[in-house]
C-alpha cells in the first residue's frame, strides 16, 4: 500500500513509519521542518514538507495513494479547529482508500473495568470534539474509515509517560491523585504501531481500542515513574493537583480502562509489553532509557 501519514515524525508516527516500511508498505511522511524531514527519511519514509494547515498539501497526498493514518495533532486551543480542517481537505479529496483517525481513551467511559468501543463518553463539554473527529471519519463516503483509541502510550524512553518522569524529577516526587485506585490501560508505541498496520492491512471498519490486557492503578504506576525519575511517590489531592497542572490532572484522576477484544480478534497482540511486563517494567527497564530522560 501507498500509505500517508500525518505527524510521521512524532513518538507514534515514526514507530508507525518503521513498522509499514519493515512489511513492505511504501510510506509518505508530512514534516513542517528540515529536522522533521530528516526523521522521516531515516525511518525509511518520504518526506512530505508541510504542516496540518497546508489543507492544499494535504489534500493532494491524501489523494495520491492508498490511504491516510492521521496521527498528527496541534497543541493549542486551536486543536479542533485545526483539525477538522485538515482532516475534512484530506477525505473530500480521497475517492476510495483507507482513513484512519486517532483520538483517544477519554473519548470512552470513565470505567475501572475495561469498556468496549460502544461504551462512550457525553459527547459535551471539553470532549464533544472528539466524538465529531470520529464521526467525521466514520461517516466519510467512498473511503473506509477507522477510529483508532490508544490509552496511554509508553516505550523508548520517550512519549507522554517521559514528561511525567521529568515531571516527577522536577519536583522532587511523583504524585498520583487520591488513593492512586483508579486505573488507566496502556500500550507500547510498538504495539499501536502493528495496531494501525493490522486495520490498514484488513478490510476493518469503525472504532478500536488499543490496549494491553490489564489497566494500571495509578499509585503502582506512579511508585514505578518515581524509580524511573529517583524520587519517592506519594499522593495529592485533586484541587492541589488541578490547580497546578490544569486539565491533564484531572484525566490522570479519572479511571480510563479500554476493552481491546475487538482488535485481538483481527490478530492483534501486544508483543513488546509482554516483552517488557507492561508500563512499570519499561519505566524499570534501563535499556527503555525512562531514568535517562532529559
Amino acid at each position: 500500500m501507498d500509505i500517508l501519514i500525518t505527524g510521521a515524525s512524532g513518538f507514534i508516527g515514526s514507530a508507525l513509519t518503521r513498522v509499514l516500511v519493515a512489511r513492505g508498505h511504501r510510506v509518505r511522511g508530512l514534516a513542517r521542518s528540515d529536522t522533521a524531514e530528516a526523521k522521516v527519511r531515516s525511518a525509511g519514509a518520504e518526506p512530505v514538507r508541510g504542516s496540518l494547515t497546508d489543507v492544499a498539501v494535504l489534500a493532494r497526498e491524501a489523494a495520491a495513494g492508498d490511504g491516510v493514518v492521521h496521527t498528527a495533532a496541534t497543541e493549542g486551543e486551536d486543536r479542533p479547529a485545526v483539525d477538522a480542517a485538515a482532516v475534512t481537505s484530506m477525505l473530500a479529496a480521497m475517492t476510495s482508500g483507507v482513513f484512519v483517525t486517532t483520538t483517544g481513551a477519554p473519548r470512552a467511559r470513565s470505567s475501572r473495568t475495561p469498556v468496549v468501543e460502544d461504551d462512550t463518553a457525553e459527547t459535551t463539554g471539553p470532549l464533544a470534539w472528539l466524538a465529531e473527529a470520529e464521526s467525521r471519519v466514520l461517516g466519510a463516503t467512498g473511503v473506509r474509515g477507522v477510529v483508532v483509541r490508544p490509552p496511554m502510550v509508553y516505550g523508548d524512553g520517550a512519549g507522554p509517560v517521559a514528561g511525567l518522569v521529568r515531571r516527577a524529577r522536577l519536583d522532587g516526587v511523583a504524585r498520583y491523585v487520591g488513593s492512586g485506585e483508579n486505573r488507566w490501560s496502556t500500550v507500547h508505541v510498538g504495539d499501536l504501531a502493528l495496531a494501525y498496520a493490522v486495520l490498514l492491512e484488513s478490510e476493518a471498519t469503525g472504532v478500536f481500542h488499543v490496549a494491553e490486557t490489564a489497566p494500571v492503578p495509578m499509585a503502582r504506576l506512579f511508585a514505578a515513574i518515581g524509580d524511573a525519575a529517583g524520587v519517592p511517590a506519594c499522593s495529592w489531592s485533586l484541587a492541589e493537583a488541578l490547580e497546578t497542572h490544569g486539565p491533564l490532572a484531572g484525566f490522570l484522576a479519572m479511571d480510563a480502562a479500554l476493552d481491546a477484544g475487538r482488535l485481538r480478534r483481527l490478530g492483534w497482540a501486544p508483543r513488546f509489553g509482554q516483552t517488557l511486563h507492561g508500563i512499570c517494567g519499561a519505566l524499570r527497564n534501563p535499556a527503555q532509557h525512562y531514568a535517562a530522560a532529559p
